[in-house]
């Protein structure tokens, strides 16, 4: 063999050893399919996966993805936990869906079933410590963790396994990635505020943002982590946090609105996005039929908390549509023009060029997938961020917004039916879609070329510098200004008192 050809040889090996990833999302299908969008993304590109999945049913995750081309490179690692702690997770879970749909307000969901649910989580996270020490002989490059207020136990393995880490949320605080402080033009995420805010609520942005971080400090639990490892004793876990070699956020300044961040922030809206795949012969022969257009209508796994009265307002309202309506809901049957399906392949209906409108409580990957194919869509927010993303669909004019509390059948029918003829919002979709799409790479494509960078370079040279939450918000230096400021002026006035006595002592000599 000659010598360029052992050269050539090196080089293509060299070139196509994979890096060992481990991917950790919290027990939310949402946030598993987010973050297994960038593992199957580095799959296609030579690289092993591994899912860890804890509390949660990998198949609702993993069984939407292409992984049979992959079978060698993807495992997926379920810990051996008591039956208790996915009782108390389930549990849990149903309370929390029972509490929205009695309108419960969000704040007391939050500090009443948060707590409990992040303790529960990193219990069982941290139990099985076989397992665990099979992830640290496994030696794993990099682990790519899901970031939400409570998952810093999740980092917190990370430190115990010796891997750096890469954050991926819906929402990233801005605290947490060091991204500067922009309280004037970027609203706090349950705020309900647009980037255009009114001097009130500019202050009552702030406001807002300072008092979640003292509730979040306050109020999640304290968990010690020492128990992993002696070494972890006492170790903030903001901080585990804040040492992540990237941040990959499911969002676009298109719609997420513009705004300043370092190189190690990357902006991913639409990791679950991507052109359609061929649909079933059934479902085909449904959506091609339908030559005026489809109504698509998916609520997540929220739908299982749906009470029965809602179900039926909503069918009452579809029923009265000229459009026919695909409905996912937990069972399967035909009424009129509503087709109801157990389970629909979502991005793959809303790619079809007769889906006309999309109706969704508005979670990031629904909303993503319907901007990157155009589709108009109708939010009725429930939870979370879900407000906010009806706040920007109004904003940006793509859509509508309904109350499915506080609507009546009659309403219903009048929001979904000006969507449905509004050529304004179709367009205003239209150009939402090709600003999306008009990119070198698709946004999980996007997210594996910036994992593959850091795995390559590591993340020093995009980090900004560390600095105190005193000089974060520039406290400091507003405080620097103002004592100077308040020297000057005394001074000033000291001088012009003293200046003033004297010419008042000189006139009073001159009288005399």
């Amino acid at each position: 063999m000659s010598l360029p050809t052992i050269v050539l040889l090196i080089t293509l090996v060299s070139c196509c050893h994979g890096a060992k990833i481990l991917l950790i999302p919290t027990p939310s299908p949402s946030h598993c399919l987010e973050i297994m969008s960038i593992g199957q993304a580095l799959l296609k590109r030579g690289h092993d996966v591994t899912l860890f999945a804890v509390l949660s049913d990998p198949k609702s995750c993993v069984g939407k993805f292409d992984t049979e081309a992959f079978k060698e490179k993807v495992t997926v690692i379920i810990p051996d936990l008591d039956p208790s702690m996915q009782k108390t997770h389930d549990d849990l879970m149903t309370t929390l869906r029972e509490l929205i749909f009695n309108r419960v307000e969000l704040w007391e969901v939050f500090l009443n079933y948060l707590k409990p649910m992040i303790q529960n989580h990193c219990r069982a996270a941290m139990k099985d410590r076989v397992v665990l020490e099979r992830l640290k002989k496994d030696n794993y490059d990099i682990a790519l963790i899901d970031r939400i207020p409570g998952s810093e136990c999740l980092f917190a393995i990370a430190a115990y396994l010796g891997v750096p880490t890469v954050a991926v949320a819906s929402y990233l605080e801005a605290r947490d990635t060091g991204m500067p402080l922009q309280i004037n033009t970027f609203p706090q995420l349950m705020s309900g505020f647009t980037n255009d805010m009114t001097f009130r609520e500019r202050l009552l942005n702030t406001l807002s943002i300072f008092a979640t971080r003292i509730v979040y400090k306050v109020y999640l639990p304290y968990a010690d982590y020492s128990t992993l490892d002696e070494n972890l004793k006492g170790v903030d876990a903001n901080s585990l946090v804040a040492k992540s070699l990237l941040f990959i956020e499911n969002s676009d300044y298109i719609i997420d609105y513009p705004k300043a961040v370092f190189p190690n922030f990357v902006q991913c809206g639409g990791l679950t996005a991507s052109p359609a795949n061929p649909l079933s012969t059934e479902m085909k022969k449904y959506m091609d039929a339908a030559t005026d257009g489809v109504v698509l209508v998916t609520f997540g796994s929220l739908i299982q908390g749906f009470p029965t009265s809602l179900i039926e307002k909503l069918m009452s309202a579809f029923g009265r549509l000229k459009y026919p309506v695909l409905f996912k809901q937990d069972k399967e049957g035909i009424r009129g023009n509503i087709k109801s399906m157990k389970w629909v392949p979502q991005n793959d209906i809303l790619g079809h060029p007769n889906t006309k409108v999309f109706i969704s409580h508005c979670g990031k990957n629904g909303f993503w997938e319907a901007v990157y194919h155009g589709v108009p869509i109708i939010c009725m927010p429930i939870h979370a961020e879900t407000f906010t993303t009806a706040i920007k669909v109004k904003k940006y004019n793509i859509g509508s917004r309904i109350e499915i509390f506080d609507d009546s059948v009659d309403d219903l029918f009048e929001k979904i039916s000006q969507v449905l003829e509004s050529t304004a919002i179709r367009q205003n979709m239209k150009r939402m879609s090709r600003l999306l799409r008009d990119r070198p790479e698709r946004p999980a494509d996007r997210a594996a070329s910036a994992v593959e960078h850091v795995l390559k370079y590591g993340g020093d040279h995009m980090r900004p510098p560390p600095v105190s939450f005193v000089s974060y918000i520039y406290a400091d230096v507003w405080v620097s200004i103002a004592v100077l400021g308040s020297v000057i002026t005394t001074a000033v006035v000291c001088i012009c008192r003293r200046c003033c006595c004297k010419g008042k002592a000189n006139r009073k000599r001159k009288t005399e």
